[in-house]
Protein backbone atom coordinates (compact mmCIF):
# COMPACT_ATOMS: atom_id res chain seq x y z
CA UNK A 1 0.00 0.00 0.00
CA UNK A 2 1.44 3.66 -1.08
CA UNK A 3 0.28 6.75 -0.05
CA UNK A 4 0.43 9.79 -1.46
CA UNK A 5 1.07 12.79 0.89
CA UNK A 6 -0.40 15.42 -1.91
CA UNK A 7 -4.18 14.27 -1.49
CA UNK A 8 -4.12 11.16 1.01
CA UNK A 9 -5.03 8.96 -1.59
CA UNK A 10 -3.75 5.37 -1.74
CA UNK A 11 -3.34 2.24 -4.14
CA UNK A 12 -3.67 -0.95 -3.15
CA UNK A 13 -4.92 -4.04 -4.27
CA UNK A 14 -7.93 -5.38 -3.70
CA UNK A 15 -9.26 -7.94 -1.12
CA UNK A 16 -12.29 -10.05 -0.92
CA UNK A 17 -14.06 -7.66 1.39
CA UNK A 18 -13.66 -4.69 -0.85
CA UNK A 19 -16.19 -6.52 -3.49
CA UNK A 20 -19.23 -4.34 -2.54
CA UNK A 21 -17.99 -1.30 -3.39
CA UNK A 22 -16.25 -2.30 -6.34
CA UNK A 23 -19.60 -3.54 -7.63
CA UNK A 24 -21.12 -0.22 -6.98
CA UNK A 25 -18.51 2.02 -8.24
CA UNK A 26 -18.38 -0.42 -11.67
CA UNK A 27 -22.25 -0.32 -11.45
CA UNK A 28 -21.93 3.38 -11.38
CA UNK A 29 -20.73 3.36 -15.51
CA UNK A 30 -21.44 -0.31 -16.95
CA UNK A 31 -24.68 -2.08 -17.24
CA UNK A 32 -23.00 -5.70 -16.37
CA UNK A 33 -20.67 -6.49 -13.46
CA UNK A 34 -20.76 -9.79 -13.79
CA UNK A 35 -17.38 -11.14 -13.76
CA UNK A 36 -15.18 -9.10 -11.99
CA UNK A 37 -13.52 -10.60 -9.53
CA UNK A 38 -11.41 -8.91 -6.31
CA UNK A 39 -7.96 -10.59 -7.02
CA UNK A 40 -8.36 -9.00 -10.37
CA UNK A 41 -8.49 -5.36 -9.15
CA UNK A 42 -6.42 -2.30 -7.52
CA UNK A 43 -8.58 0.05 -5.55
CA UNK A 44 -7.86 3.68 -4.60
CA UNK A 45 -8.54 4.87 -0.97
CA UNK A 46 -9.38 8.41 0.39
CA UNK A 47 -9.84 8.60 4.18
CA UNK A 48 -10.91 4.65 4.59
CA UNK A 49 -13.48 4.91 1.55
CA UNK A 50 -12.80 2.95 -2.09
CA UNK A 51 -13.40 5.91 -4.76
CA UNK A 52 -11.70 3.87 -7.91
CA UNK A 53 -11.19 0.75 -8.81
CA UNK A 54 -9.08 -0.53 -11.70
CA UNK A 55 -9.69 -4.51 -13.14
CA UNK A 56 -7.46 -6.10 -15.50
CA UNK A 57 -8.07 -9.70 -16.80
CA UNK A 58 -5.86 -12.13 -19.15
CA UNK A 59 -8.41 -13.98 -20.78
CA UNK A 60 -8.26 -14.05 -24.53
CA UNK A 61 -5.90 -10.78 -24.35
CA UNK A 62 -4.36 -8.58 -21.83
CA UNK A 63 -7.09 -6.51 -21.00
CA UNK A 64 -7.71 -3.35 -18.56
CA UNK A 65 -11.39 -4.65 -18.11
CA UNK A 66 -12.67 -2.01 -15.67
CA UNK A 67 -11.76 1.21 -14.53
CA UNK A 68 -14.08 3.45 -12.58
CA UNK A 69 -13.62 7.02 -10.29
CA UNK A 70 -16.51 7.36 -8.01
CA UNK A 71 -18.57 10.74 -9.43
CA UNK A 72 -17.61 12.62 -6.76
CA UNK A 73 -13.39 11.94 -7.27
CA UNK A 74 -14.12 12.50 -10.83
CA UNK A 75 -11.24 15.03 -12.34
CA UNK A 76 -8.57 14.60 -9.82
CA UNK A 77 -6.29 12.77 -11.59
CA UNK A 78 -7.77 9.48 -10.12
CA UNK A 79 -7.93 7.62 -13.11
CA UNK A 80 -4.37 8.20 -13.82
CA UNK A 81 -3.20 7.08 -10.85
CA UNK A 82 -5.15 4.06 -11.06
CA UNK A 83 -3.89 3.63 -14.65
CA UNK A 84 -0.27 3.90 -13.54
CA UNK A 85 -0.87 1.22 -11.04
CA UNK A 86 -2.75 -1.44 -13.03
CA UNK A 87 -0.10 -1.34 -15.27
CA UNK A 88 3.03 -1.38 -12.92
CA UNK A 89 1.62 -4.15 -10.60
CA UNK A 90 -0.75 -6.31 -12.93
CA UNK A 91 0.73 -6.02 -16.40
CA UNK A 92 4.15 -6.93 -15.66
CA UNK A 93 5.46 -9.20 -18.35
CA UNK A 94 3.21 -7.94 -21.58
CA UNK A 95 4.22 -6.17 -24.17
CA UNK A 96 0.67 -4.34 -24.79
CA UNK A 97 -2.64 -4.13 -23.10
CA UNK A 98 -6.52 -3.72 -24.62
CA UNK A 99 -9.45 -1.61 -23.90
CA UNK A 100 -12.70 -1.59 -25.19
CA UNK A 101 -14.02 1.69 -24.57
CA UNK A 102 -16.59 4.62 -24.90
CA UNK A 103 -14.36 7.36 -23.81
CA UNK A 104 -11.08 7.30 -25.82
CA UNK A 105 -10.23 10.24 -24.88
CA UNK A 106 -9.22 9.62 -21.18
CA UNK A 107 -6.83 6.36 -22.86
CA UNK A 108 -5.63 8.88 -25.17
CA UNK A 109 -3.99 10.81 -22.62
CA UNK A 110 -3.12 7.47 -20.94
CA UNK A 111 -0.96 6.66 -24.72
CA UNK A 112 -3.46 4.32 -26.13
CA UNK A 113 -4.24 3.89 -29.49
CA UNK A 114 -7.16 3.50 -31.51
CA UNK A 115 -7.20 0.52 -33.70
CA UNK A 116 -9.29 -0.89 -36.50
CA UNK A 117 -13.09 -1.91 -35.12
CA UNK A 118 -12.33 -5.30 -36.80
CA UNK A 119 -9.60 -6.03 -34.22
CA UNK A 120 -11.97 -6.82 -31.59
CA UNK A 121 -13.52 -9.60 -33.58
CA UNK A 122 -9.83 -10.84 -33.21
CA UNK A 123 -8.96 -10.27 -30.17
CA UNK A 124 -12.67 -11.04 -28.29
CA UNK A 125 -14.94 -13.84 -28.79
CA UNK A 126 -17.89 -12.04 -27.24
CA UNK A 127 -17.14 -9.29 -30.01
CA UNK A 128 -16.73 -11.98 -32.83
CA UNK A 129 -20.22 -13.49 -31.79
CA UNK A 130 -22.03 -10.25 -31.43
CA UNK A 131 -25.25 -9.56 -33.46
CA UNK A 132 -24.61 -5.74 -32.76
CA UNK A 133 -20.83 -5.56 -33.69
CA UNK A 134 -21.62 -3.10 -36.36
CA UNK A 135 -23.63 -0.25 -34.33
CA UNK A 136 -21.01 -1.23 -31.38
CA UNK A 137 -19.90 2.11 -29.65
CA UNK A 138 -16.65 0.92 -27.94
CA UNK A 139 -13.44 1.64 -29.30
CA UNK A 140 -10.78 -0.70 -29.31
CA UNK A 141 -7.09 0.84 -28.37
CA UNK A 142 -3.49 -0.58 -27.51
CA UNK A 143 -1.56 0.24 -25.15
CA UNK A 144 2.23 -0.43 -26.14
CA UNK A 145 3.99 -0.84 -22.98
CA UNK A 146 7.31 0.31 -22.47
CA UNK A 147 9.43 -0.51 -19.37
CA UNK A 148 10.07 2.59 -17.97
CA UNK A 149 7.06 4.41 -18.82
CA UNK A 150 5.25 3.25 -16.03
CA UNK A 151 8.30 2.50 -13.51
CA UNK A 152 8.41 4.20 -10.22
CA UNK A 153 9.88 7.48 -10.48
CA UNK A 154 9.82 8.13 -6.81
CA UNK A 155 6.62 9.37 -6.94
CA UNK A 156 4.70 7.86 -4.21
CA UNK A 157 1.18 7.86 -6.10
CA UNK A 158 2.66 4.12 -7.26
CA UNK A 159 2.02 0.64 -5.77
Amino acid sequence: MTKSSANDIYIRHAAAEDMQHINYIASVYFLDTEGIEYSDCIVAVCENKIIGIACFKDTECPELHTIAVHPNYRGKGIGALLMRGVVSCMCKGYERIYIRTTVPIFFEKMGFVALENNIKKQLWSDCADCNRFTSCKQAVMCLKLRRQEYANNGNSQYI
